[in-house]
């Protein structure tokens, strides 16, 4: 089931709505839901990985549900920061399924790793599989940064998800503060990869001709 399955969505505002406060819902809580749907999939990928180090199952049978998984995590991902299943356009489905083709592409690889032994079946081959279900935050980030150019939001910055505890480039990027939407390194783009947690903010011009930042 998605996990927006029980907000409803203003086209109006942008915004997710709570069918039964009526109250819009921030999409800092629609991250926290998508972390319990991650955690889940890691689960089930974790599983799948010990299985395949256990030998009960195949390389080709652990990469065929692997990229079950990854489909089911980053369209989730997809969706609930686009506003929901109704709102997602060709376009957005097309941006979705390019993410997840290069996932595909980055397990191809692994395989091909662990067929050849370059992987070793080890607990190194767990924590690299966990990141697989990572990734989705990366897609969370990138197709809402799609919606609020949509919806004419002209500047981003990044927010670090701790100050205490953030690689080199996530600093450096947070430094900038605002830019032009877009121009921002993706999240995951820098030396943390997949785990990283830092998030965008957005603002545009008003109609009083002062800013106006994103409800997050």
């Amino acid at each position: 089931m998605p996990i927006t399955s029980h907000y409803g969505w203003s086209e109006l505002a942008g915004r997710y709505i709570d069918l039964e406060t009526g109250r819009f819902v921030s999409f800092a809580k629609i991250r926290n839901v998508l972390e319990s749907v991650m955690d889940a999939s890691a689960v089930r990928m974790n599983i799948l990985s010990q299985q395949l180090v256990d030998g009960s199952i195949s390389i080709a049978n652990w990469q065929v549900a692997m990229k079950q998984q990854i489909k089911i995590i980053h369209v989730n991902a997809g969706m609930a920061a686009n506003g929901g299943f109704a709102q997602m356009s060709q376009s957005d489905w097309g941006a979705v399924g390019q993410m997840i083709r290069a996932q595909y592409g980055y397990l191809d690889k692994f395989a091909q790793q662990i067929a050849n032994g370059e992987q070793a079946l080890d607990g190194r081959l767990l924590v690299r599989s966990d990141m697989y279900g990572d990734a989705a935050r990366g897609t969370f980030e990138q197709m809402e940064r799609r919606l609020q150019i949509t919806n004419g939001f002209e500047e981003e910055r990044r927010v670090l998800e701790d100050k205490l505890n953030n690689c080199d480039g996530c600093l450096e990027q947070a430094a900038l503060n605002w830019q032009p939407i877009g121009t921002l390194d993706p999240i995951g783009a820098e030396e943390c990869t997949v785990r990283c947690r830092c998030e965008f903010e957005y603002r545009r011009v008003g109609e009083n001709g002062e800013w106006e930042e994103s409800e997050e």
